[in-house]
C-alpha cells in the first residue's frame, strides 16, 4: 500500500493538496477484485463536497490494482479508509436497499403490486433505492429476470446478500484492500458467486461440490464481496426479449453471455465512471485499431472479458482474458 500527494490540480478555495491511496488486494482483472473496487467507490460518495473522490488503475505486481485519489483534506490513510468504510457499511440487510429483493419476491405472483412497488421506488427521494431497482428489475420484464451480474443461485442469493452484510467485520475489509487474497473466509451462504476461482466442478476438487465440507472454512474473500455488493446499482439492467440485459454485457444465453470491463488511468468522478462502463466499444466481439484508439483516447488503457456459463444450475464466471 502507498500514500502519496496526487497529482491534481487545485481550486483556489482548496486548502491542501489531494493524496492518493494504493490498494494491492484488489486485483482489476479479477471480475470479483474490479467489482469490489467499484463499490468501494460508490461507498464512499458522496463525500464532503461534489467529486471529492475520484479512482484510476495502477500496475502493482503484475495486474492491475485501484488508486483512489482524494481532491483536498488530510492525507488519506488505509486507517482512515477502514474507519470509514466501517461507518458507512450497515450491518443488517433490512437496513440496505437489497432488501428491495425480498419486497419483489413477495410480490412475484402479483403483478400490480410488483409493479405499483418499482413505481413508488421510481418516484421516491433515495436515489439508492431506484439504482437499486434500476439494477435488479423492470415492469417489462418477469419476475423471474435478473441482473447478469447475478451469478449466484436464483433461491440462494438473498440469503448470502443477509449473510454478507451480517458477517462482514473490519478484519475482512482490511484482508481484502489491503493484502494478497488468502481466500481464508467461508464460502457456505456467504458469497456472492462472482470469482472465477468457486467454478467447483467435479473434475477440478477433491471433493464433489455437493457438501464440500471445505465450503465451510475457506475459499473465499468476505470482504471482498460485501464491497461488490455495492457496485451492483452501477450496472443498470433493461427490459429484451423477456430478460434483463446489463450494462457491460452482451449475449443472453449461457452459450454467447460475456461481460467486459474497462481500466483506465485517468482518474475519474464516480459519475463519468458509470459513461466508462457503458461504452459500446467495449462490447465489439473484435476491437479494432479505431476502437483501442478511441478508448485509449478516453484514458482506458487496456478492457477484460469474462463469458458467464452455466455449470449445472450455476452460472459461473470464467477467467478474464485481456481484449484491449
Amino acid at each position: 500500500m502507498s500514500t502519496k500527494t496526487a497529482p491534481t490540480h487545485r481550486h483556489p478555495e482548496q486548502e491542501s493538496p489531494g493524496t492518493e491511496l494504493v490498494l494491492p488486494g484488489l486485483d482489476g482483472t479479477n471480475p470479483l477484485g474490479f467489482l469490489a473496487a467499484l463499490g468501494l467507490f460508490r461507498t464512499l460518495e458522496p463525500g464532503p463536497s461534489p467529486s471529492h473522490w475520484l479512482m484510476s488503475w495502477t500496475q502493482v505486481g503484475g495486474t492491475w490494482v485501484p488508486v483512489l485519489t482524494t481532491i483536498s483534506g488530510p492525507a488519506l490513510t488505509p486507517e482512515g479508509l477502514l474507519n470509514l468504510l466501517a461507518n458507512r457499511l450497515v450491518k443488517s440487510i433490512d437496513a440496505h436497499p437489497a432488501d428491495l429483493l425480498r419486497l419483489l419476491d413477495e410480490r412475484a405472483n402479483n403483478s400490480h403490486a410488483r409493479r405499483a412497488l418499482l413505481q413508488d421506488i421510481a418516484t421516491g427521494d433515495t436515489a439508492s433505492d431506484t439504482d437499486w431497482a434500476a439494477a435488479v428489475a423492470s415492469n417489462f420484464a418477469p419476475p423471474e429476470s435478473i441482473n447478469q451480474l447475478q451469478t449466484t443461485r436464483r433461491d440462494y442469493f438473498f440469503g448470502n446478500l443477509t449473510s454478507v452484510i451480517r458477517l462482514t467485520e473490519f478484519s475482512h475489509l482490511q484482508r481484502s484492500l489491503f493484502q494478497p487474497w488468502d481466500y481464508a473466509d467461508a464460502l457456505d451462504n456467504q458469497s456472492l458467486h462472482l470469482d472465477p476461482s468457486e467454478d467447483r466442478r467435479h473434475a477440478l476438487q477433491w471433493n464433489k461440490p455437493a457438501g464440500d465440507p471445505d465450503r465451510r472454512t475457506r475459499g473465499g474473500m468476505l470482504g471482498a464481496n460485501r464491497l461488490a455488493l455495492e457496485a451492483i446499482p452501477l450496472f443498470a439492467s433493461f427490459p429484451e426479449a423477456g430478460t434483463l440485459r446489463t450494462t457491460g454485457f452482451s449475449g443472453t444465453r449461457s452459450t454467447n453471455t460475456r461481460w467486459t470491463w474497462p481500466i483506465w488511468t485517468r482518474p475519474l468522478t464516480l459519475p463519468t465512471l458509470k459513461s466508462v462502463l457503458a461504452l459500446p466499444a467495449l462490447q465489439a466481439q473484435h476491437l479494432t485499431s479505431a476502437d483501442r484508439a478511441n478508448l485509449h483516447a478516453q484514458g482506458i488503457i487496456t478492457a477484460y472479458r469474462t463469458s458467464r456459463i452455466l455449470v449445472g444450475k450455476t452460472p459461473n464466471f470464467t477467467p478474464a482474458v485481456c481484449v484491449c
